[in-house]
């Protein structure tokens, strides 16, 4: 009798053993890939900050200067304009891409006919390179010959000079920059959209709730974490665009596209200045670190349902 409860005793003490490597077993396998990233991530962070500290020539001697390099930056004209833009580029951004997107996804979702060839088609623009997108819209905007001012005075009116006014310029860049980081965040929503059960929708449906109110009262609710995620995408894109905007319009005109990125290639690359081109770095950083924990917070940390969960 006593050898029995002995045996079920070790049994079960086997079990939680089990039970408890189990529960360990997601974290190992991270652990990993944790390890690589924040590794790479770390390296380059503390090597950026340690030389925004220094002043540097082109052979990387080093001469430190504490926080000179930060001062000497905040205090430039240029990088307030520039800082100025980079904001109003974020925001413009992000209204237009995740509405983009948005709507994207739900064509993608109700769509009945080829529906993966839709859902495939979508995707293109995220595999094409910033800067073959921005060969792209030159030609589409460009004065003469571009397909858009083809249209315009197809139909009798004016063709202005889209990248040669400041304002127009900037417009196309941010058009640009929504047409190339779209289709991921679409790609997002629509995971999300379709993990909705279909029986909230015919439950609705019957209780005589309207599309809109549909829309705002249970699709945005439960597809909370997704829009989180997608927003980060889209603010992170936004922030560290170089390539589209190097490509499109150089800056220009006037400056007037002379994102933190592009102020932060001129003052590394082209004036050697690397201890305040690691400044800028630090500051394109920060906001997206910042902006990145905001989003978390509003949605996914702040959703109802993980707060039950935990």
């Amino acid at each position: 009798m006593s050898t029995t409860l002995q045996d079920q005793d070790i049994l079960s003490f086997g079990e939680r053993v089990s039970e408890f490597v189990k529960s360990l077993m997601p974290y190992f396998l991270v652990i990993p890939g944790l390890v690589f990233v924040l590794g790479v991530l770390g390296y380059a962070v503390g090597g950026g900050f340690v030389l925004s500290l220094h002043e540097t020539d082109m052979f990387l001697n080093k001469t430190f200067v504490g926080f000179k390099n930060y001062i000497a930056i905040f205090n430039d004209p240029r990088f307030q304009s520039s800082l100025w833009k980079t904001v109003v580029f974020v925001i413009s951004s992000i209204a237009l891409g995740i509405t983009m997107s948005m709507v994207f996804a739900l064509t993608l979702y109700y769509v009945g006919f080829g529906r993966r060839f839709f859902r495939g088609l979508s995707l293109v623009p995220y595999f094409v390179s910033g800067i073959a997108a921005a060969v792209m819209f030159r030609f589409i905007f460009t004065t003469s010959g571009g397909f858009v001012n083809y249209v315009l005075t197809g139909i009798g009116l004016p063709a202005p000079s889209w990248l040669g006014d400041p304002v127009l310029a900037f417009c196309v860049a941010v058009l640009a920059n929504c047409w190339f980081m779209v289709p991921f965040a679409t790609l997002i929503l629509l995971g999300g959209l379709q993990t909705i059960d279909k029986d909230i929708y015919e439950a609705a449906k019957l209780d005589g709730a309207s599309g809109t109110k549909t829309f705002f009262r249970i699709t945005l609710p439960l597809i909370k974490p997704m829009m989180g995620v997608s927003l980060i995408w889209i603010s992170y894109i936004s922030f560290s665009t170089f390539d589209i905007i190097l490509a499109l319009t150089a800056g220009g005109p006037a400056r007037a596209t002379e994102l933190i990125s592009v102020y932060m290639y001129q003052i590394a690359f082209l004036q050697l200045d690397f201890g305040q081109g690691s400044v800028l770095m630090i500051v394109l950083l920060l906001f997206n670190t910042v902006l990145s924990f905001v989003y978390l917070y509003l949605f996914v940390l702040g959703d109802n349902r993980y707060k039950n969960v935990q």
